[in-house]
């Protein structure tokens, strides 16, 4: 979950975790709303090239973390507590409850609507189609973290622990964990980014 998570988990009194993948069925649409465009723009072949393969290392272990990886079409069309959205049109802004906790998450990197609506300004994008969601990733990475992702090798594991360190404050999953959510740790991280990028 990004960083504007701890807003909703401060707004439910009696929150005390978040549901972890076991908890919530896989793939089960949500309910369609005028919020949410129509048609078949969530392929994940869409996002081919959007990034460069090592920022993409990168993203693939964020999803990886944060449970979309692999789920409906590759995570860009699963919302909050593993629920499918039929189009990558727009942010599909529906608020999905999973026991107390509610969220608008959406996407392969779950995504908050104002999250999106402040990074769709920064890249540009008007749809929230996989590769916009790629660069939306990439941009929270880069410019709002401050993660600098080597653009011709792996990162070291210095420069991987730093990344981490500093992108726990967007992803909720990620180590060293911020708030209180189910995290991975450094070593599932390392090994499963070594893994996408080719070796380490």
């Amino acid at each position: 979950m990004n960083r504007f998570f701890l807003f909703a988990i401060a707004t439910i009194a009696a929150a005390t975790g978040c549901a972890g993948a076991s908890d919530a069925p896989p793939d089960e649409p949500i309910d369609e709303t005028s919020s949410a465009a129509t048609g078949p723009t969530c392929s994940a072949t869409r996002a081919s090239g959007a990034v460069n393969r090592y920022q993409k290392a990168l993203h693939d272990s964020i999803a990886y973390a944060e449970g979309t990886e692999g789920r409906g079409k590759d995570g860009y069309n699963i919302g909050f507590a593993y629920k499918t959205f039929s189009s990558c049109g727009r942010h599909p802004n529906v608020n999905t409850c999973s026991g107390r906790l509610c969220s608008t998450a959406a996407g392969r990197y779950q995504f908050l609507k104002r999250t999106w609506d402040s990074t769709a300004r920064g890249i540009g994008a008007s749809t929230f189609e996989p590769e916009n969601q790629e660069k939306g990733a990439a941009y929270l990475i880069s410019r709002v973290r401050r993660v600098s992702v080597p653009t011709n090798r792996a990162m070291t594991a210095s420069e991987f622990s730093n990344a981490m360190s500093k992108l726990s404050y967007e992803w909720a999953s990620l180590p060293p964990g911020r708030y209180g959510q189910p995290v991975r740790t450094h070593s599932q991280m390392r090994t499963d980014y070594c893994r996408n990028v080719g070796g380490c």
